[in-house]
């Protein structure tokens, strides 16, 4: 399904941009993975979206969660609304400071319409498939949080974590037709910040396989844990923003990867529907007064915008805040971990290493909170820890205790399903 706006709105993601877009470089799409699997005599389903969009909204989600459900008979744990993360696309959540994006609400109800639209159509196309699972590697993404002179800054960092594994799930029909293709990567979305609607490198990639199956296959991308990864575009040691020729550059490197692990013999994949949800509370460092948080409202730029934001909005001023998380499991062996944050590699590569890469963690699902660091970064500071809250309006850094907490809920959940044994006790030596 077509997401485009159908008039000029702001984008989101870079708050240099201020004005309506100028035109439309790659178009925004949305594609819908319908699964119903019959077990036992009953029937299960359960719903995977993808849409090129800088994030979903965390409360209109969860409506949306009850209507799909109430529609369709399936569980709201069964329901992923993932977002690839493009910066090149409209501003999708009025919850955040006006340095974000500014959001058109007839976008939104576009959005949704576009959306069930497209669950109709993937729901009246369902055929029995065969699932296969192939991994291969991309070098476009670096970490980009480096130590100089005892502060963190955003600079690329070769020696710092990132995750270059692409992994790639195929749905075949019994006529040996690819019906669809699940790609999984771990790199913001952040090639260009021309003020030009694009699907980014995720979405050229995608085109590209599509046109390889001669449109005969839906491909789809889910964004990793990339807080932290941006596109190894540098220069004399410092980032830049590319053009529509970086885009199409990463782009066409991830999708010949991509058609590389298709092209080879995969892992079958024996499907097992299970989904639920679950939630961690994450605490806040420290908290401001409603006093500073007022003689800040005249401030400029994104403090006060932030300041402004809070003190409209006391309630946002608490001691927590949840992750809302999902675990939907197609396999024994395959599984994704939706999470709505932006959630830096190191979790996502502990997840991998954990369930020896048999759950795929996907933020930019089911809504938005903001960055979750690690203890160190927190401790570190830098964009991710402490400079991020104001723009997606948190009241303060979070305490350096989340990451314990982020993995003891983790590992508790995903014991019960799929987690490694083996690789749980080597991490714990």
């Amino acid at each position: 399904m077509t997401i485009t706006p159908e008039h000029p709105v702001p984008l989101a993601g870079f708050k240099e941009r201020k004005n309506p877009f100028e035109g439309i470089s790659h178009p925004l799409h949305l594609r819908v993975l319908f699964f119903q699997l019959e077990e036992l005599g009953k029937v299960n389903r359960s719903i995977l979206v993808s849409a090129d969009l800088i994030w979903w909204d965390t409360n209109r989600t969860k409506k949306l969660h009850k209507r799909i459900a109430e529609k369709w008979g399936l569980a709201e744990s069964a329901i992923i609304l993932h977002a690839t993360h493009t910066h090149s696309g409209p501003q999708t959540s009025d919850q955040f400071t006006p340095s974000l994006g500014s959001l058109d609400y007839g976008y939104l109800d576009f959005l949704e319409e576009q959306l069930m639209i497209g669950l109709e159509q993937a729901y009246q196309n369902l055929e029995s498939v065969t699932i296969m699972h192939g991994v291969g590697k991309c070098e476009i993404g670096i970490h980009r949080r480096k130590l100089l002179n005892g502060k963190v800054v955003m600079a690329p960092n070769p020696d710092g974590p990132s995750d270059s594994e692409v992994n790639v799930i195929k749905f075949q029909t019994k006529t040996k037709r690819t019906k669809a293709l699940i790609t999984h990567y771990a790199c913001h979305p952040t090639t260009t910040g021309d003020n030009y609607v694009s699907s980014e490198y995720p979405g050229v990639a995608m085109d590209i396989v599509e046109q390889y199956h001669k449109g005969e296959t839906v491909a789809i991308f889910l964004q990793g844990c990339s807080g932290d990864i941006r596109p190894f575009l540098m220069n004399t040691g410092i980032f830049f923003r590319g053009t529509d020729a970086e885009v199409r550059k990463l782009g066409k490197l991830l999708a010949d990867q991509i058609i590389s692990v298709v092209s080879k013999p995969m892992n079958f994949v024996e499907p097992k529907m299970k989904s639920e949800n679950f939630r961690i509370l994450l605490p806040f460092k420290d908290l401001p007064s409603l006093e500073e948080l007022k003689s800040k409202i005249k401030e400029e730029d994104v403090i006060g915008e932030w300041s402004s934001l809070l003190v409209g909005n006391p309630n946002r001023v608490r001691t927590t805040i949840p992750v809302e998380c999902t675990y939907l499991q197609l396999s024994d062996s395959l599984a994704f971990l939706g999470m709505n944050a932006e959630v830096v590699v190191e979790y996502g590569i502990w997840i991998k290493m954990i369930s020896s890469g048999k759950v795929l963690p996907i933020p930019y699902s089911n809504g938005m909170i903001g960055y979750i660091p690690t203890a160190r970064q927190l401790v570190e500071g830098g964009y991710e820890a402490e400079e991020s809250i104001f723009y997606f309006g948190l009241p303060g850094p979070f305490s350096p205790s989340i990451e314990n907490e982020i993995k003891k809920s983790i590992r508790k959940q995903l014991g019960g399903n799929i987690l490694d044994q083996t690789a749980y006790q080597n991490e714990e030596n």
